[in-house]
């Protein structure tokens, strides 16, 4: 995991801490939150990439560390398997959603929900597009993340007359459009 991202998941951290005592669902040296609450419902996109899984460890370790009950599912690259992890997670009274949507668009009703629910909603990683429901988005520069790989390839390509060429990656990923922004 790079430092870029690993920072990200610190501000999450930190973020989803603010919201928990804000929401008076904070831990103080005498007092746990309460055993039968679900502090923070996380919903990651797939345990297929190793880097998810590091995200889940992370998460884990550092907010029960903090004495929060955290829940962790995982969409594995289906939006309805995502909206349905996410209604799971708001019946059980989870106070911050943190998401990395599959599909950005498709995630908009789905965080409306939570936002209806009174939950404080973290896009972490990829924003979710075409709603207000979310209160902070967390990622890395994605623009300058397109520049660094635009210029590897440049600093890096042999030879004459070989073509370099860019694509942007998935469409319901806000994140390809800012790389491929920056890699122009």
């Amino acid at each position: 995991m790079s430092k870029k991202i690993w920072y990200s998941l610190t501000a999450v951290l930190v973020i989803a801490s603010f919201v928990l005592a804000a929401c008076g669902g904070a831990a103080t040296a005498t007092q746990a939150p309460a055993a039968s609450k679900l502090g923070v419902g996380i919903v990651l996109p797939t345990k297929d990439e190793p880097r998810w899984i590091q995200d889940q460890t992370r998460f884990q370790d550092a907010l029960t560390k903090d004495g929060y009950d955290v829940q962790i599912l995982f969409s594995q690259g289906d939006s309805a398997k995502e909206k349905a992890n996410v209604e799971s997670l708001i019946s059980q009274g989870i106070k911050v959603l943190i998401i990395t949507p599959q599909d950005a668009a498709a995630a908009a009703s789905t965080v409306e929900e939570a936002r209806k629910a009174g939950i404080k909603v973290i896009s972490y990683d990829r924003l979710v597009t075409g709603t207000d429901a979310v209160d902070f988005y967390v990622t890395f520069d994605s623009i300058t993340v397109g520049k660094a790989q635009a210029q590897y390839l440049v600093d890096h390509a042999t030879g004459t007359g070989n073509p370099l060429y860019l694509y942007a990656g998935a469409a319901s990923d806000n994140n390809a459009f800012l790389f491929f922004d920056g890699a122009w």
